[in-house]
């Protein structure tokens, strides 16, 4: 029997965490993360934990098969590549013809964001269709998020990425990165990461209304009525704006609106959010005045503040 050792990564979402993989005679035998990964330092998630279960399971596909119907009854067929390409493209082709573009939908996700030749060769695909029934997992987890950071930034891609290493309060809004390793974060190992801002005398705080593994870990968790994010946002930009002026001057001649957009909201003032939110105005004050106080602060939104009604404004 031959055994090694192969480095890879786990594909199948952003954090592409290290693997330490043990092959004997071509077959995987053991999984464990790579301690010497400078990303994920040796963590490893249950999805990395079965990566070899997944390509050896027997109900994994691995040619194409064809559904076959005859009368009521239902039958998978396997066929080859060639085959297989040449019915996809006449089916795809028939049906644009017949009844144009958008009439074929397309979804993308992970892992397929992760592999050369979708990135070099999907675009075009997706031009040559010109469907407008284009979704993703952008489209169903993230789109506010990405939307703001176009039209803050230029670019729905130049998303910020919160210094979770070196900051000393770090406020949570609708994310679980004990769950998702900072998902837009991309922090693998984040329970060490999330007991280190405590250890060396931060704060992590949670605003969600489930009480989630990483409000589990934190050092507060006010519990907030769903959807309700936004309204709390707005109090809690106006109670730090209650205790000065605010500190832009790092960001001189980078900023434009700040003032009209402060003055559009400055009329909501604190108290008005208690009662839609169900969190008190003072407890909105003392968390703007420990956000002002903190040597570095970081306000991390995810899919909890995405995925409702006023999701482009919870993450403006």
């Amino acid at each position: 029997m031959t055994t090694t050792t192969k480095l890879a990564v786990c594909n199948l979402c952003e954090a592409i965490c290290g693997l330490e993989l043990t092959i004997e005679d071509g077959t995987v035998t053991g999984v464990r993360g790579n301690a010497d990964d400078p990303l994920s330092r040796g963590h490893i998630c249950p999805k990395g934990v079965a990566i070899a279960d997944i390509y050896t399971d027997p109900d994994r596909l691995r040619r194409p098969v064809r559904r076959v119907t005859t009368g009521s009854k239902t039958e998978w067929h396997e066929i080859g590549w060639d085959e297989a390409f040449e019915l996809v493209t006449d089916r795809i082709a028939e049906t644009v013809r017949e009844h144009g573009g958008s009439a074929v939908g397309v979804y993308l996700g992970n892992p397929n964001v992760h592999s050369l030749g979708s990135q070099t060769h999907l675009p075009a695909m997706l031009r040559t269709l010109r469907s407008r029934n284009i979704y993703s997992a952008t489209s169903v987890d993230q789109l506010p998020h990405q939307y703001v950071s176009h039209l803050m930034y230029g670019h729905q891609l130049l998303i910020p990425i919160p210094d979770i290493d070196r900051t000393q309060y770090f406020l949570v809004f609708g994310g679980n990165p004990m769950a998702s390793n900072g998902s837009l974060m991309t922090v693998p190992d984040v329970a060490k990461r999330l007991k280190a801002v405590r250890d060396r005398g931060g704060k992590v705080v949670v605003i969600d209304p489930v009480r989630t593994d990483t409000a589990e870990v934190a050092t507060r968790h006010p519990f907030i009525r769903p959807g309700t994010d936004a309204a709390f946002l707005l109090a809690l930009v106006n109670a730090v704006l209650e205790l000065g002026p605010p500190r832009i001057e790092r960001y001189a001649g980078k900023l434009g609106g700040l003032d009209a957009a402060l003055a559009a909201i400055r009329s909501f003032g604190v108290e008005a959010a208690a009662e839609c939110t169900g969190i008190s105005a003072a407890e909105v004050r003392t968390i703007a005045a420990e956000l002002r106080a903190a040597s570095s602060a970081v306000v991390y939104g995810r899919m909890g503040v995405s995925t409702q009604p006023f999701g482009t404004s919870a993450n403006g």
